[in-house]
């Protein structure tokens, strides 16, 4: 029987999949998911090999959902805007163009700029509960402060960040085959999206007749020169598309927090080591990603008859990268199976790799390392409350806790 026919990511593998990952690593390092409907890749060598030939692996099925859109889906998200390409499922030229200001929007310089109001909202956030005693660190913390500073560098009125937040976490679960408890449950993530969509396209007209410092002014600069007029609602479903399918990285951030931090207490002599030496903080955040990475599958297609791995690969064939497993893989890093806080920053795909990889990264990186340090400093008697059930986040791209009780 082949790994593939065993491979259960939702259910039998979602709380502890790595033993699976090494397994497969060893045994079968690319099988067929008939659950993805795609071809497994677990190593990293065959996944670098992926990410940077973008002429043979495409980008086009990137958003693809696991299961296709039933009608009751369809009919609300036609509520909202038209779907238009965005650089996400874009290759080539017409994906450096429309990427630009996405990166841009948040390069190292905007990044440095936003660190006071990242420190600024993360100590408010833990003064918040700071008196408690307890709190739940998802639902008090990871799950707030990348939306409030995703929402911030986009422009939204702080009013909005709460509906951004849940809107946009919601509309994120339709694809990367989310468990529902009820096609309800579904159609009100469809609805969700529709109500982004018009959030979306407030601010655009507001930001077409008033410009300000923000991204949706940068993306409308971008997107709509003085030559190449858009209408408001052709520039709403632009621009809504490109914030939709990319800020909803401020769930892969919650998730690196929610892993990070039970990595961490899981075993106290980690989070005394991080107390007493401040200076493991930037290891700490890149040791983080790499054991524990949010996105295990992301979708390829190839564009010609290939090869990977010995295996011949016709057109068409979708590809299911393993990021997950690729961070741990042997041939890769030397113990890589140990979290290890003073291990040397080293080359991973955490962020992806080449022409797609994230923009947001730096961003991320810096909301761990302040809210690690921030942590360390105020609450370092923090713990774990003893015999609780993690039960994790049941997605393929965003796989951190759902829940996670702490006390100090």
């Amino acid at each position: 029987m082949s790994l593939g026919d065993l491979y259960d990511p939702l259910r039998t593998h979602l709380s502890d999949p790595y033993p699976f990952y090494e397994r497969a690593r060893r045994e079968e390092p690319m099988f067929f998911s008939p659950v993805i409907g795609a071809w497994v890749v677990t190593k990293m060598a065959d996944v670098r090999e992926v990410l940077r030939d973008g002429r043979t692996f495409s980008s086009a099925n990137t958003l693809r959902p696991f299961t296709p859109f039933p009608p009751a889906i369809i009919e609300e998200l036609a509520e909202g805007f038209p779907n238009r390409e965005t650089f996400i499922t874009m290759d080539g030229e017409a994906h450096r163009r429309l990427r630009a200001p996405a990166a841009a929007a948040l390069s190292p310089e905007r990044v440095s700029a936003a660190e006071p109001y990242i420190a600024e909202r993360a100590a408010l956030l833990i003064d918040g509960f700071a008196k408690d005693g307890r709190a739940d660190f998802m639902a008090q913390y990871a799950n707030r402060l990348p939306v409030d500073v995703i929402a911030r560098l986009v422009g939204f009125a702080e009013e909005d960040s709460t509906a951004f937040g849940d809107d946009s976490r919601a509309a994120a679960a339709m694809g990367m085959g989310h468990q529902f408890s009820s096609e309800e449950e579904r159609v009100e993530c469809a609805r969700s999206w529709v109500r982004f969509q018009r959030l979306i396209a407030r601010y655009v007209i507001e930001r077409r007749a008033a410009p300000r410092d923000d991204v949706i002014s940068s993306y409308l600069a971008a997107y709509a020169p003085g030559d190449a007029p858009l209408t408001d609602d052709q520039l709403a479903g632009l621009v809504g598309l490109v914030l939709g399918v990319a800020l909803p990285g401020h769930i892969t951030t919650s998730a690196l927090l929610g892993n990070g931090l039970l990595r961490l207490l899981s075993r106290p002599e980690r989070w005394r080591l991080l107390c007493e030496r401040p200076d493991l903080l930037p290891n700490a955040a890149e040791e983080i990603a790499r054991y524990d990475t949010p996105t295990h599958i992301f979708l390829r297609v190839t564009t010609t008859d290939t090869m990977l791995r010995g295996r011949d690969l016709p057109a068409g064939t979708e590809i299911a990268l393993c990021l997950a497993s690729a961070n741990r893989d042997e041939e890769a890093f030397e113990r890589a199976e140990e979290f290890d806080l003073a291990r040397p920053p080293q080359a991973n795909v955490v962020f992806g790799q080449g022409a797609h990889y994230c923009p947001g990264a730096g961003l991320a990186r810096r909301q761990i390392e302040i809210s690690l340090r921030l942590l360390t400093e105020r609450l370092p008697g923090l713990r774990l409350v003893p015999d609780q059930r993690i039960d994790y986040r049941g997605t393929l791209d965003h796989r951190g806790p759902l829940a996670l009780h702490v006390r100090w």
